[in-house]
């Protein structure tokens, strides 16, 4: 017995004794940062190479899974299984047989309809605007309207549908180009995100080929927790941007499942690669890297046919979009990408606060840290004990879904604050409850066989209760139920109302006094960080550069300049008052700053914003 905890535990603890030690040294773990650094942020202030964090997280992760599997193989070279023998198990996979689940069907149908109930009875987003985040869909949909370009006519921070055409897509299904219809598809894109989810869920359940009973509790457990961490945990994240990776994950799970539809869905998946890059850039990253590791892991399997249909839908995909965007936007869009994958850690990053300290979100950065690390060790055992029940399909899968989340967790290292660290680890707590709940099952199955001899009756129970209690945890009052009787009402309130509804007083005072000034320029240009007035006016911006928050090199101050130049524009550029923050524009552009002071003066002060107007020649 002693013996066998020891080979059991000895690899964990050695694990985790190194997770520990890496901790002390995370400070320590630096690259050597480049002083001529030009662009301004938390990174430059701090003395921080922007891979840092990227480097810390890896070896952090990456050299703690080593030494357990070593250690694992080492005391356990029985119960190992060789790299010869995890390749054989292709040769002998046999397709995941289809069962017939009546019961399962029908709970897919009821979170369908409980996740559509849940739209209406949210209400509508009527809070006030968000003028840095939200202005910037507002804006750059507007720009599109007003130039008739994409990157050529707008530096773009996130991608094409996110900052461009999901906006116009809301404005031309409701026929207003307000921030009603703007809001209200943006409700909806979450919410056909939770219906994707629900499909996700399901073909995971398929994957682990459980008798039909287990598969019902293990989707309900699993989709229950999901719907929760998305609806009620964070409701107000845009979670739909990660709306190509879910998809990915199921097509992947249906190409292992069975050979029905192999090649289309291995040349769908090909696709993915340059439409995530369009939806959402980081998003795309994660995904496109993802897709290179599947295509080695395929090598190493000899799985050839996969991975020809795979490389096709990636060629095909992109010179389709090559084709529509033309050739002049296309370039754009792979200068304005890489611009921002290249800088955009060195301006907006966050430093990540250091795993089991007193720094701020490091309680929360070290409980994702820990989440990964463990799903890993999981993982590992899996793939190389003998023991595992797992079936090869399902590996295969766990490997590449590992890879995805951990390329995530990118998200958390490039802006360490609470919001984008959960982000960041999101496939991560989804993958983690994937593991309890099969093992949950497999401890079940070997004591008590309850799962086995659960009927309709308490499968209802057991739904109910977790629906309640998610329910209850959002809020939910009976009162609530009004607002589905009354939904066609109050919709036509909602998506009537006026832009000026959703300013505050101090805001809604400068919008209108820069409608008077600005009645006869065919442009206006910012510098500050609201990229909202443009819409509210129905103005384009003079640059390209509606956002100037993203701007980050030398050349990209000289570009702003030569093009506001180049628009004849007496004004308008638009100063803040207060210019005591941090990342105060004249501190991080000082090129701009400098041509301002040069070139403008003060035309009127309203409020906290200056507006300038250029000397006469």
């Amino acid at each position: 017995m002693k013996k066998f905890l020891f080979k059991e535990y000895l690899p964990l603890i050695v694990s985790i004794i190194s997770v520990f030690a890496f901790s002390l040294f995370w400070e320590n773990i630096s690259l050597t940062y480049n002083k001529d650094n030009e662009i301004f942020g938390n990174y430059s202030t701090s003395n921080h190479h922007q891979f840092n964090d990227t480097l810390r997280f890896t070896l952090f992760i990456l050299i703690p899974l080593f030494l357990y599997l070593l250690t694992f193989i080492f005391i356990n070279k029985e119960n190992v299984l060789t790299l010869r023998q995890i390749i054989d198990q292709n040769k002998i996979t046999k397709p995941i047989a289809k069962k017939n689940n009546t019961i399962l069907y029908f709970f897919i149908l009821i979170f369908f309809f409980i996740v559509f109930f849940h739209f209406l009875l949210i209400g509508f987003p009527i809070n006030k605007l968000d003028i840095f985040h939200e202005g910037q869909l507002l804006t750059g949909a507007m720009n599109y309207n007003l130039k008739d370009k994409f990157w050529i006519g707008s530096y773009l921070n996130t991608g094409l549908f996110y900052d461009i055409l999901n906006t116009k897509f809301a404005w031309y299904l409701f026929d207003k180009e307000n921030i009603s219809a703007f809001r209200y598809f943006q409700q909806i894109l979450n919410y056909l995100f939770y219906l994707l989810i629900i499909l996700f869920t399901y073909n995971v359940s398929k994957i682990f080929d459980l008798e039909k009973n287990q598969n019902t509790f293990f989707f309900i457990t699993v989709t229950s927790f999901c719907l929760y961490f998305y609806t009620v945990s964070y409701p107000n994240f845009p979670n739909y941007r990660d709306f190509f990776s879910i998809l990915f994950l199921i097509l992947l799970s249906k190409t292992l499942i069975n050979e029905t539809f192999l090649k289309l869905n291995f040349f769908i998946m090909g696709n993915l690669s340059i439409l995530s890059l369009l939806w959402s850039l980081d998003r795309g990253i994660f995904l496109n890297a993802t897709l290179v590791v599947t295509c080695f892991l395929f090598i190493f399997q000899k799985k050839y046919s996969e991975i020809l249909f795979l490389l096709i839908g990636i060629i095909f995909g992109w010179i389709v979009s090559l084709l529509i965007l033309g050739p002049t936007e296309f370039m754009a869009f792979i200068n304005n990408s890489s611009n921002i994958l290249k800088f955009n850690e060195m301006w907006n990053g966050i430093i990540h606060p250091t795993p089991f300290s007193d720094q701020k979100n490091a309680t929360r950065a070290t409980k994702a840290l820990i989440l990964i690390f463990l799903n890993g060790i999981i993982i590992i055992r899996y793939i190389f004990d003998k023991r595992s029940k797992f079936n090869i399909q399902s590996k295969n899968f766990l490997i590449i879904y590992y890879i995805l989340g951990f390329f995530y967790y990118k998200i958390g290292l490039s802006r360490s604050d609470g919001g984008h660290i959960v982000i960041g680890s999101s496939l991560n707590y989804i993958l983690f409850i994937f593991f309890i709940t099969h093992k949950i099952i497999e401890i079940d199955s070997k004591k008590l066989n309850l799962v086995n001899k659960f009927n309709k009756k308490f499968f209802g129970i057991y739904f109910f209760l977790i629906i309640i209690l998610i329910n209850l945890s959002s809020g939910f009052k009976i009162n609530h139920l009004k607002n589905i009787f009354d939904y066609k009402n109050k919709f036509s309130n909602f998506i009537n109302l006026k832009n000026e509804f959703y300013l505050n007083n101090e805001y809604l005072k400068f919008y209108k006094k820069l409608q008077t000034v600005t009645k006869n320029d065919s442009c206006i240009q910012n510098f500050n960080y609201d990229p909202t007035i443009y819409y509210l006016l129905k103005k384009p911006s003079c640059t390209k550069f509606y956002k100037i928050f993203i701007i980050a090199t030398k050349n990209d101050q000289i570009s702003f300049i030569k093009e506001l130049k180049k628009s004849n524009t007496d004004k308008l550029i638009i100063d803040t008052v207060n210019t005591n923050i941090i990342y105060d524009p004249n501190q991080r552009f000082k090129i701009i700053s400098e041509y301002i002071s040069l070139n403008y003066t003060t035309h009127s002060d309203v409020n906290n914003f200056k507006i300038l107007v250029k000397y006469n020649d």
